[in-house]
């Protein structure tokens, strides 16, 4: 059970110009994503100490920068099949880099969404007894999490660490397939939540800020991220997908990690000024930054914490 993807394109001009159309697009737009995500990572690098969610994005950020790195190298073979082909330990730790950082997005979405709902729903709570580290320790154990996956996946399915074990291959994969299905779950059912907070709770009239950027990361991840990890079960577990589905879900998938800072942008800017506004303050805008220091203010002044944000 190899993780090297081998397609074979359809034979007519049509279908071919049509592949070659979408890996075109894909290359552009992981080009974007790549300008996008590092405008981002710069500003939230920046702004790291103010807001314990600015480490979440930039963790997000860096994988996404990983991410669109190798989704445009990888896919280069595929624009000039008969003039370029890499090794197979290139190819195949390309694969598995990508698919590393796929993973880790996805968790830290899944992390942001949860602690999310959890400060709309126990405000008092979070401002007083959240720990301070929190944030920066379920980081830092995604990524390391997430490393021994892909680690024990490349052992298990590769020739990096000796013959491979089918068996083992196919567990893992199992394993994986329930995990990314754990996390869309608990992703839905924390937004979902949240999004009944913003719309039907006593603050439906404020600004929305960070919760809506929440939910629209989410929704952006189930209709275009999702595709690419089905695709890569799918190849792997030999269930059968359509031909279309295999350049489709790499398109999308460009379209998951380069859309964000789009996100960030809009829904931090005000609208009529989007040029004119210096990008660190659309930033903590969409951050909801002002909203939370206010909060955290009026709690003080309360006596209910005596913390720095």
């Amino acid at each position: 059970m190899s993780l090297r993807v081998h397609t074979q394109f359809p034979r007519t001009q049509e279908d071919m110009a049509f592949n070659l159309t979408i890996l075109v697009l894909t290359e552009l737009l992981s080009l974007g994503g790549l300008l996008g995500n590092g405008v981002a990572l710069w500003l939230l690098n920046q702004n790291v100490y103010r807001n314990p969610f600015s480490i979440y994005l930039l963790d997000v950020a860096c994988a996404d920068l990983i991410f669109l790195c190798c989704h445009m190298v990888t896919i280069i073979p595929e624009l000039l099949p008969d003039q370029l082909n890499f090794p197979e330990f290139v190819h195949i730790s390309l694969l598995m880099l990508r698919f590393f950082c796929y993973i880790v997005g996805l968790s830290l979405l899944a992390a942001i969404s949860t602690e999310q709902c959890l400060a709309t729903l126990f405000p008092a709570w979070y401002l007083c007894r959240r720990p301070r580290y929190l944030t920066t320790c379920v980081c830092a154990l995604i990524w390391v999490l997430c490393l021994l996956l892909d680690l024990l996946l490349s052992g298990a399915c590769t020739q990096f660490f000796g013959a491979p074990s089918y068996h083992l291959c196919g567990m893992l994969w199992l394993v994986v397939a329930v995990l990314l299905t754990a996390l869309c779950c608990a992703m839905c059912v924390t937004s979902l939540i949240l999004l009944l907070r913003v719309e039907c709770g006593p603050e439906r009239h404020q600004p929305r800020g960070f919760p809506t950027l929440v939910l629209l990361a989410v929704l952006l991840f189930l209709f275009c991220g999702l595709p690419f990890g089905i695709f890569w079960f799918s190849k792997n577990l030999f269930w059968h997908i359509p031909l279309y589905f295999y350049h489709f879900s790499f398109f999308m998938a460009s379209v998951h990690s380069a859309a964000k800072p789009a996100i960030y942008f809009f829904l931090g800017s005000t609208p009529g000024q989007r040029l004119q506004e210096p990008l660190r303050l659309v930033l903590q805008r969409a951050l909801g930054d002002e909203a939370e220091l206010g909060a955290v203010r009026e709690a003080s002044q309360g006596g209910l914490v005596d913390m720095t944000v």
